[in-house]
């Protein structure tokens, strides 16, 4: 009988957090895109800022 696999999603966020964190480049293209979304939430919290 072949067992069921139960994973999920889980282990590739877990993998594609790894890569952001320890490749350089990726980190930095990461960076580039989430800049401008990071200053946009800032401008739009409504506790200030």
């Amino acid at each position: 009988m072949a067992s069921k696999r139960k994973g999920g999603i889980a282990p590739y966020v877990a993998l594609l957090l790894a890569v952001i964190i320890f490749v350089p480049a990726v980190r930095e293209v990461v960076a580039d895109l989430l800049g401008p979304l990071v200053d946009l939430l800032g401008d739009v919290n409504p506790f200030g800022g």
